[in-house]
């Protein structure tokens, strides 16, 4: 309850802060709001949060949809829903567990050249996100449900495309900074809450993203 309730306070704060906003800016072509169905890939670099062996050609993988709004002729603000899963295996058992993450963040992205408006051109981003995960393992006792939580800060630089001044396309790359998650990366843990919080952080630190969205009111 608790964590629907902060959700719904940063929708309601973001929703009010673009509404003050809406009397000072038309926006592109007097539309300002940006429909984006969002994803970000990660190479699997190094597998210290699953013991099979890794391959080179392993992905991560984010989906991660968003609402971009135009606050001034070179910048956006954006509120986007994360759905992240994959499996984790902590050293006491012998196979993988499922683990499924859901999360939101809240951006600011300027157009970093003179002249250039929103969605035009090259682009800074900064993120911030917060995970929330659940998942279960098995041990000596049974099976044992688990659920926490991970924030983390995200910087971006890409390039945004407008074509037929509808089709909003952008590509980056970003470097994430998860909050914790550090633990089992080269020493073994306790607590099976620190295993999936790492292999978030595998996940997030690096990676390339791509949108593609609607230019839509």
């Amino acid at each position: 309850m608790q964590r629907k309730r902060n959700s719904l306070i940063v929708f309601v704060v973001f929703v009010l802060s673009i509404s003050g906003l809406h009397a000072q800016n038309t926006g592109f072509m007097g539309k300002r709001v940006v429909l984006n169905m969002g994803a970000e890939f990660s190479p699997v670099f190094r597998n210290f949060y699953v013991h099979e062996d890794f391959k080179y050609f392993q992905f991560n993988y984010f989906l991660s949809p968003n609402i971009e709004v135009i606050t001034t002729k070179r910048a956006t603000v954006g509120l986007v829903y994360h759905y992240f899963n994959t499996v984790y295996e902590p050293f006491w058992v012998d196979v993988s567990e499922d683990l499924t993450t859901h999360g939101f963040g809240v951006f600011y992205k300027f157009s970093m050249t003179d002249g250039k408006r929103a969605l035009v051109g090259p682009y800074f981003k900064a993120q911030f996100d917060g995970f929330f995960f659940n998942s279960s393992y098995r041990d000596r006792d049974g099976i044992t449900e688990m659920s926490d939580r991970l924030f983390a800060v995200k910087l971006e630089l890409g390039k945004d495309f407008l074509l037929f001044n509808r089709l909003h396309l952008s590509s980056g790359v970003s470097f994430g900074l998860p909050f914790s998650g550090y633990k089992t990366i080269h020493s073994n843990a306790d607590d099976v809450s620190d295993y999936a919080k790492t292999r978030i952080f595998g996940a997030y630190w690096f990676g390339f993203t791509v949108n593609v969205g609607l230019l839509a009111f």
